[in-house]
This record gives C-alpha cells, structure tokens and sequence, in this order.
C-alpha cells in the first residue's frame, strides 16, 4: 500500500467522523439520558465505550499489519447502514441510529482497509451494542424471565421450609409471624443485570480465554449466569421479610440487593472462566507432545526446503507490489463511501422535518351508552396527598368545576401522573361502562401529539400501579359486522385483589395493530419516506373481570362491535 493511498483513506475518514459527531449529536445525548433513566437503568453503558477503546489500542499493532485494500463488501455494507441511519434520523428512532452508528464503526475501516481489519474491528464494534437500550421494548421476554425465576425461587424456598405461594410473579407467605406478599416487577426481572453480566462476561471471555468456541461458551453462560443471581436475589428478599419484617425487605435491603446479583454473577463467571482455562491446559499439554514431533519433522523439511526460500522471497515480492497496486485502484472505493456517507448526512439535516397530521380518526368523546353498558365520565383529583377517582355523578360542582369529595381540591379528566408526563397537545378521553351485573369496562382514548412518547405501551404503567402481569398474548377479537381485529391482552392482578384483563390496540387514519413495535416500524416508513407524522391513537379498554373464558370474551366482543363504530371515524382496514 503506497503512503498516497495511507493518507487519502486517513483524512477521509477523519472528514467522516466530524461530520458523524455533529450527524449523530442527538442520539449521543439519548444514549447518555437512557444511561441514567430508571426505566432502563444501563448504568454499565457508560463502561462499554472505553473497553471498545481499549481493545483497539491493544491491538493497535495487529491493525496496522493487517491493512489492506479497499474492500467493495465493506462499501455494500456502509451503504446498508447508511440506509439504517436515514431511517433512523428520519424516523426519530435514536436507536436505529445507534445501531447505524455502530454499524459503521466496523464497515468504514472494512471498506477502506480490507479483510483483515474487518476482522479486528469485530469484537470492538459488536461490543458496543450493550449501550442500546432495550429493556423497555421487551416485554414478552421479561414476562417469562420473572415467573421462570418466582418458580424456581418458590420451589428452592418451599425446600428449606419457608412455605410460599406464587401467584403470576407475585410470591406469598401466610406463615404465621411471617407474612409478607412480594411482586417481582419488571425492574426486578433479572432483564438490566442479565445485559450488564453479558456485558461483564463478553469483555471477560475475550481478555481471559483463547480460542472463539471457549470466548462464546463462556458469554452463553451469562444467560443463567443472570437468571441464578436473580432468583438468589429474590429468594434473599423474601427470607429478610420472613425474619425481619416486609417493610425492611422491600425498602432498604431491597435497594441494595443488586449487589447480591452482582456478586453471584461475578463468581459464577470467574469460576466457569477458570474452568475453562483448566480443559485449555490440558488440550495445551496434549498438544505440545505433538508440536515436538513436527518441530523435528519441520526441520528435517527445511533442510530440503532451503533452496526454494529464495523463490518463495520472490514471489512475496511480487504479492506485495500487487496488493499496492490494489491498494491505489482502490481509491475510487474510499471516495465513492466518502462521499455517498456524507451526502446522506447532509441530506438528513437538509430536508424539512416531517408534517404533522392534526386530525384525528376517532370522535371527541364517548357515547353515553354502548349496548346494556351505561357510561359514566370519570374525574381525578390532583392532590398528591389524596389522588382520588370518581365518576362524574357522585360529584359536586363548584365555582371552578368538580370537586374533590375527599379533600376539597378541583377535579380533572385526567389523573395527576398523566398530565405530569404526557405531552401537553395529547388528548385523553375515558368513560367507564358499567352493566346491571356490575361489570365495567373503562375505556380509555388517547390520542397522541407531536412527540412519540405521547403514547405508550400499558406494559410499563400497570407495574407502577401495584399490578402484577400474569401472562400477555395477542387475541383475535370478531366484530359483528365479520371483521377481525387483533388485540394485546394482559391479565394482570394486585396482590390479594381480584383479577382484571387490559386490552388496546393502535391506529391512525389508515393503520392498525395491536403491536408497539409494528406500530413504530409504520411510523419510521412513514416520517422517512412519506415525510409525514400519523397522529396515532392508543384504545385500551380495562376489565374488571379476567378476559380469559369464552363467554366473557364473547360479551367484550359484543361490546366493542357497537363501541368501534361510534368511537372510529371511518373505515380502518382490518389488522387481520
């Protein structure tokens, strides 16, 4: 490779990542706010990057040996994360774009430096991904990591003779002198310290063992590596509310018991580690008798080899000069990935933002009545000392509007934590429809604004709210009029309460799903490539009673084909 060609892929790349810090600058400051949010609690994002960093140094010497040609595979692969990063700017989806940016980190170098830097950059790049925040978006797998790790911890504490119950995630003890009810929520599911172990464990495999199948055994390990800690964790917090009371286990031991993971976590790692190192020296030990063998072997070859090391000089010679030539006509590579990534840039900060759709696709308000169901408009007290609900009928007016029966203060259609969080342009409407028999569906439409976060999934509140899921499906609903429309169903109960099912669903003017992520797939296309923000709408229905038999989902059913029509406008198309 000639010094020209050095220079040429080096200020490239140095032009990209200036363009790439400014390109980047909001999802950089998403990443570092997800770092401290309690949602995500990614506390060991913020270690990744240096490791990344350290291992490039490391292997600093081994990078500079193994550069090579431009490579057309790693300019196919800039160009797809490219796309990515359009996407992912455009769509405002700050995690797209990591996964652009990270993505690129291990392309360009592929692009400008061929093969064999690509390989180097694997693990440095790769290893990245850990400051991508995921845990709010799976749910479906935190749901079965917390009743995997009560089952077990049920069946280990039941063993050493503290008898409990599990209920969903939700353990109990009557014993008398230790009662005490413990619900393991999602931030207690085992999910933040399952990715920070992974983390931990991949960088441990990849400075302690050798060998690739010994580094992906061992970062496998830290699936139940994790899920041990946890369920250590929770059997922990349940034995401290046998002894010394449920108020000590769930506030103070409970804050720090982390570290119980932590340090489960850690041992188990070490130990699997040095496991391995101990089959490795064996294999070693095995290996070097054989290695004697061919080193008498080998000697005795180049003996009768010495003759053709000249030739085999000549012909390195001439691999060299050729992979220079490579190397400069490679160069229309460098610039054609050069330009191509900063023409996308550009264009992201260029071009008008999206327009934001102001109607709405559903009525104002809710009918008064649905079938044999009479509608009642609920009413929130924003007291924080007091926080009660009524309906509209049991309540009095006063000079500003409804008052508080409880405390005196002033009524509002929405509760305290929704006005609080919620952007202030969207628009909450809610009835609860109860029947003769008393039961009571209360309907809940939000319709959402500018900003994404006007709507999210129910999975996150109900856990806030003293609830603990029971299971989470997606359930086909048949409408009167034949259609089908699929719906998320959560069966959720509160500790010694009775069991209740919330439903909801998305749509917009010409979309529906019941799925988070569908919907937010829909609404990238649609700000990236439509230029256009949908004003979706979330439509949840909670039920007093489990949505689990046929006949109680054949009377919802038989609800919602009167209420759609009366709440949609228009037609959507089924989500069949």
């Amino acid at each position: 490779m000639t010094r020209r060609g050095d220079w040429v892929r080096l200020a490239t790349l140095a032009l990209i990542a200036v363009a790439a810090a400014f390109n980047y600058r909001y999802m950089f400051d998403f990443t570092m706010v997800m770092f401290v949010s309690p949602i995500e609690d990614m506390s060991h994002g913020w270690v990744v990057p240096f490791v990344s960093l350290a291992v490039l140094w490391r292997q600093r010497g081994a990078l500079r040996a193994a550069a090579g040609a431009p490579s057309a595979a790693g300019a196919a692969w800039t160009a797809l994360f490219l796309v990515i990063a359009w996407f992912g700017g455009r769509g405002g989806q700050s995690r797209l774009e990591q996964v652009s940016f990270i993505g690129l980190v291990w392309a360009l170098p592929y692009a400008f430096w061929g093969r064999g830097v690509e390989r180097l950059m694997r693990f440095p790049a790769a290893f990245l991904c850990f400051t991508i925040p995921v845990s709010s978006f799976i749910d479906f797998f935190t749901i079965h990591l917390r009743i995997l790790s009560t089952s077990i911890a049920t069946g280990l504490l039941n063993g050493v003779g503290l008898a409990v119950e599990r209920s969903g995630t939700a353990l109990y003890s009557r014993a008398p002198g230790a009662e005490f009810n413990v619900d393991v929520a999602d931030p207690c599911s085992g999910i933040r310290s399952l990715f920070a172990m992974m983390a931990l464990t991949a960088a441990y495999a990849y400075f302690t063992q050798r060998g690739a199948w010994r580094k992906w055994l061992l970062f496998a390990c830290s699936l139940p590596i994790a899920v041990i800690g946890n369920m250590v964790r929770i059997m922990s917090i349940c034995v401290v509310a046998a002894w010394f009371g449920q108020q000590a286990a769930t506030g103070y031991y409970h804050d720090y018991s982390g570290y119980v993971v932590f340090l489960v976590g850690v041992l188990l790692m070490v130990q699997a580690g040095e496991w391995m190192k101990g089959r490795r020296k064996r294999e070693e030990v095995v290996s070097n008798r054989e290695e004697v063998i061919s080193n008498r072997e080998e000697a005795v070859s180049n003996r009768e080899e010495g003759g053709g090391r000249r030739k085999e000089g000549d012909e390195n010679a001439e691999r060299s000069t050729l992979n220079a030539e490579r190397s400069n006509s490679g160069m229309g590579i460098v610039v054609c990935v050069g330009v191509a990534v900063l023409a996308v840039f550009a264009a992201k900060l260029t071009l008008p933002p999206p327009a934001f759709d102001t109607s709405s696709c559903v009525a104002s308000e809710l009918p008064a009545r649905v079938g044999e169901f009479t509608g009642e408009v609920p009413w929130f007290c924003h007291n924080p000392q007091c926080l009660a609900m009524a309906e509209e009928s049991a309540l009095k007016r006063g000079a500003d509007g409804f008052v508080c029966a409880e405390c005196g203060g002033k009524m509002a259609p929405v509760s305290l934590g929704e006005w609080s969080d919620l952007p202030k342009d969207t628009v909450i409407v809610k009835r609860n429809y109860r029947s003769a028999d008393g039961l009571v569906y209360a309907v809940s439409v939000v319709v959402g604004g500018r900003q994404r976060n006007s709507i999210h999934r129910a999975e996150l509140c109900l856990p806030a709210q003293g609830f603990a899921m029971l299971d989470a499906a997606r359930v086909p609903l048949r409408l009167a009029d034949g259609t089908s429309l699929q719906v998320r169903r959560i069966n959720a109960q509160r500790p010694g309460g009775a069991r209740m099912s919330l439903v909801y669903w998305f749509l917009s003017h010409d979309r529906v799903c019941c799925s988070h992520t569908e919907r937010i797939l829909m609404d990238v296309w649609d700000r990236s490539i439509h230029n256009r923000i949908n004003r979706w709408v979330m439509i949840a229905v909670n039920v007093s009673s489990g949505l689990d038999s046929p006949e109680g989902i054949e009377r919802f059913e038989a609800f919602l084909s009167e209420l759609y029509p009366k709440v949609v406008l228009g037609r959507v198309k089924d989500n069949e």
